[in-house]
């Protein structure tokens, strides 16, 4: 399926390829597999081997990566108008031909084990993948997208091209294409060179968490650092929830910028930290609100009291109608703003068809954040910020 957005104002165009793989369609075992597998197809085709590949990208001025969530996977290309057609040759020759040398898989499995070491040794990005499993504990959101070492170690040509022959299929794959460009023509190439793609039986069904609820977890790692990190993980609606507006509202006015209430309180007033925020994470059935500081250890505690007290005065109290508006406003501008880029269009677009099945036009987005009512918000307040719900965790330093 091709979805697309011609915008005859820009000299630019994004195409990205998205499947509906990635840690939440694996099994224990096969845990990094899609992780792995994105790695590889940057790593030689029948006709170009990984330097020919790297060196066309970098000689056309074309942007190229990949990345692995944990529902999809997507493979894009950013170039000029004038360089598509190259970018889109290249792009699918890797789609299509990659051929997945044995030597390459050892050297690429050497750079996994390196990029999961370095997440260890970030307390952040620790943090944030430990919060996860924690919170998601009993389903196949709770598996971390780079997956464990030892996996890594353990897999094998054979394995990743069986996993891939099993999740690479015409219908567990959307092509998203935004920017200037000529649609009738992109879909000839894309046609023709995306002829290989088996159509496959049935799209990938995401395993149905109805009757799971979230129950309160806490862990604390010691690490040689310097700074503590504390995480917070409350409950949220899925994708295809309406509740995710006024989701996203409350999280802006939680931790969304300088004047949301974790700031002004943790780091204004309080002077406790320098880096305090809050964010929606939302999956196609489920999400949740993540809370993270960065303090002292010697401030931990204060820290940890001045959130919960502006949490549960949320609960108490709830949003003030200034707050919310101002939220729309805020999050109405951040969404016009990025749909000025053609990749981040081109993310959103492909996102939403590969998951929902559809383009979201701006105007019901617009609409969306638009709609949301106080009433709204009381009730999303009193969902999402359950303590009885809540996973929290703490990387400290060794003392």
């Amino acid at each position: 399926r091709l979805f697309g957005e011609i915008l005859p104002g820009v000299r630019t165009a994004s195409v990205g390829i998205w499947v509906k793989a990635g840690s939440a369609t694996e099994r224990d075992e096969e845990n990094g597999l899609s992780h792995f597998l994105e790695h590889l197809f940057f790593k030689g085709t029948a006709t170009r081997d990984y330097k020919q590949i790297a060196a066309e990208f970098d000689n056309l001025g074309i942007q190229s990566n990949a990345y692995t969530s944990k529902e999809m996977t997507c493979y894009y290309v950013k170039a000029i108008d004038s360089k598509l057609d190259e970018a889109v040759d290249i792009l699918t020759d890797m789609f299509c031909h990659s051929v997945f040398p044995e030597k390459e898989i050892e050297k690429e499995r050497g750079v996994i084990l390196e990029e999961i070491a370095m997440s260890q040794d970030t307390p952040d990005d620790l943090l944030m993948d430990k919060l996860s499993e924690a919170f998601y504990t009993g389903t196949e959101l709770s598996r971390s997208i780079l997956g464990p070492a030892d996996n890594i170690r353990k897999f094998r040509r054979e394995q990743i091209l069986n996993y891939r022959k099993t999740h690479y299929f015409g219908k567990n794959i959307v092509i998203a294409a935004v920017g200037n460009f000529d649609f009738d023509k992109l879909a000839a190439t894309l046609e023709e060179k995306m002829s290989e793609v088996v159509p496959g039986e049935a799209e990938t069904q995401f395993p149905v968490l109805d009757g799971w609820q979230p129950a309160p977890q806490e862990f604390c790692i010691r690490r040689d650092i310097e700074q503590a990190h504390l995480g917070l993980a409350f409950p949220g609606p899925g994708l295809m929830n309406r509740d995710r507006f006024a989701f996203s509202i409350l999280a802006n006015i939680l931790g969304g910028g300088m004047s949301s209430r974790l700031f002004q309180k943790v780091r204004e007033e309080l002077g406790a930290a320098y880096s305090v925020y809050a964010y929606p994470s939302i999956y196609f059935e489920a999400g949740s609100l993540i809370i993270h500081a960065g303090t002292s250890l010697e401030k931990v505690d204060a820290v940890q009291e001045a959130i919960f007290k502006e949490l549960r005065m949320l609960r108490t109290e709830g949003v003030r109608p200034e707050e919310l508006e101002h939220a729309k406003t805020q999050l109405s501008a951040s969404y016009i703003m990025g749909q000025e880029s053609t990749s981040a269009k081109m993310n959103l677009l492909g996102r939403n068809a590969l998951l929902l099945g559809r383009i979201y036009p701006e105007e019901e987005i617009l609409e969306g954040i638009a709609g949301v009512r106080m009433e709204d918000m009381r009730q999303v307040v009193q969902r999402a910020l359950r303590e009885d719900a809540m996973a929290k965790g703490l990387v400290l330093p060794q003392e």
